[in-house]
């Protein structure tokens, strides 16, 4: 045997005892994740649909872990306040971050100045739900349906106000999406969150509101709100009979919101690997798939790497219906 060949070796046998040792410390580092409290920053107000979606799969997680998920709300300008928070968060996995369109995908294309960079800052862990937005007026309204809302807001322009959870937000892009496509013209009425704002709108202080379906429908099923379309790509099971906004004559339009966990930049990938797992074990769980769908949301898993690819398609989506209706954070 010549000589030359045990240098090679040295360096196979190297090579293969630091893939080795990699193996072993990606796998001390998942068994040992988490030993402590793990925070779960939600970017909207308790009472809302990100509000609730956040509690479920961090509930699920924490009873998984056998450590608490700890939940903050940091709400205000349209989700991006939480959403710094939680991307500018030391990236050793014990701060998680809810993220939502529009603080991960509509924010970069109406905020001139966005102390952060979600393509940069975020690291996208796992998916888990989708939700469909509804659009919805008080039970007394005169509009009996969508068609007549529409009538009425063409022939007056301006004299409707469309309420939404707050500016920058997927109900409002949506809703300012509808407005261009259908010419029609509303007044905006910005909220810090659906639970502040569907009071107003059962009241009358506003005529309208697309919302998201699990923060509206217990005040659609309690009567206090009607249901006249939903803006998903087809129908929800949830609201039997109620056609999607695309049917009525305005092919193409869509909205979802989507649920995702993400973490901050530079977090090891051990611990991105085991969160990503852990989701993907608690979203097969029929509870939880039954609590979401209760609310009208349907569990959706998606690894990290699908997660970004979405992510990446729905704010290129984004950019383009910010660009058309001009639509600016306010």
């Amino acid at each position: 045997m010549h000589t030359s060949q045990f240098p090679r070796r040295r360096l196979l046998t190297a090579a293969v005892t630091a893939a080795l040792l990699a193996q072993s410390g990606l796998a001390s580092a998942q068994a040992a994740y988490p030993s402590r409290p793990v925070k779960l920053v939600i970017p909207f107000p308790a009472g809302g649909a990100t509000d609730y979606a956040a509690r479920a799969i961090g509930t699920a997680l924490a009873e998984r872990w056998r450590q608490p998920v700890v939940f903050e709300n940091r709400a205000g300008a349209g989700s991006t306040i939480g959403t710094e928070l939680g991307a500018k968060s030391p990236p050793d996995g014990y701060t998680l971050v809810m993220g939502i369109p529009a603080g991960v995908t509509i924010a970069p294309h109406i905020y001139p100045k966005l102390g952060y960079n979600p393509a940069v800052d975020l690291l996208p862990v796992a998916g888990f739900a989708t939700s469909p937005l509804v659009v919805v007026v008080p039970v007394d309204s005169p509009f009996r349906s969508f068609a007549e809302l529409v009538a009425f807001a063409r022939a007056n322009p301006g004299k409707l106000s469309y309420a939404s959870n707050g500016s920058g937000s997927l109900p409002h892009l949506t809703t300012e999406w509808f407005l261009s496509q259908a010419k029609i013209q509303m007044t905006h009425v910005p909220y810090r969150g659906s639970a502040q704002a569907l009071p107003d709108l059962i009241a009358g202080r506003t005529q309208v509101m697309i919302d998201i379906i699990v923060s509206a429908l217990p005040l659609i099923e309690g009567g206090k709100l009607r249901v006249l379309a939903v803006t998903g790509a087809v129908p929800t099971s949830r609201l039997p009979g109620i056609a999607t906004v695309a049917s009525m004559g305005y092919p193409g339009f869509a909205a979802d919101q989507w649920y995702g966990l993400f973490l901050p930049a530079g977090t090891p990938e051990a611990i991105v690997r085991k969160i990503e797992a852990d989701v993907e074990a608690v979203t097969a769980d029929a509870r939880l798939r039954g609590q979401m769908w209760q609310r009208g949301a349907e569990i959706r898993y998606l690894p990290a790497r699908p997660l970004a690819a979405m992510v990446q398609g729905d704010s290129q989506r984004w950019a383009v219906i910010a660009k058309a209706t001009g639509a600016r954070a306010e």
